[in-house]
């Protein structure tokens, strides 16, 4: 059995005046499936999350699922802030190269600096460098 991937779709914090503030939307919430599609990563929520009308399965903390039906500018953000800012862990890189920055780096710095980010949703948002070298199939389509 392949080991399953677990995404955290919890919402850490909703946006003054957004729409998910306006629908009631609360941090500990936790989004299941946009427009009926359940979705992987950020890359495919921000997909999701583009259309105009939406309905939007939120499972609340005491374990309810509400549905909220939502009108919005075509591209509007719902204004919800996920725990993971990319819902699955980042995709670090697995090269061993000799001339590796991170590498290279000297001991005992903070730990966010040691980590070999190689996620194309991160290049993609940011503009971070990835080598492209541990994508997957499904990375890919």
């Amino acid at each position: 059995m392949k080991n399953k991937v677990l995404k955290n779709k919890k919402i850490e914090s909703v946006l003054k005046g957004s729409i998910a503030e306006e629908m009631d939307i609360q941090p500990g919430d936790e989004l299941i499936r946009i427009n009926h599609q359940d979705f992987e990563n950020i890359i495919e929520y921000i997909f999701l999350i583009s259309d105009e009308y939406l309905e939007v399965e939120i499972k609340k903390e005491d374990g309810s699922i509400e549905i909220y039906e939502i009108e919005k500018e075509f591209d509007e953000d719902l204004g919800i802030v996920f725990e993971n800012p990319t819902i699955d862990p980042i995709k670090q890189c697995r090269n061993k190269c000799i001339f590796c920055f991170v590498d290279q780096l000297p001991a005992n710095m903070r730990k966010t600096l040691y980590v070999k980010d190689d996620d194309f949703r991160l290049s993609f948002l940011q503009g971070n460098f990835i080598t492209f070298t541990n994508l997957t199939e499904r990375d890919i389509d």
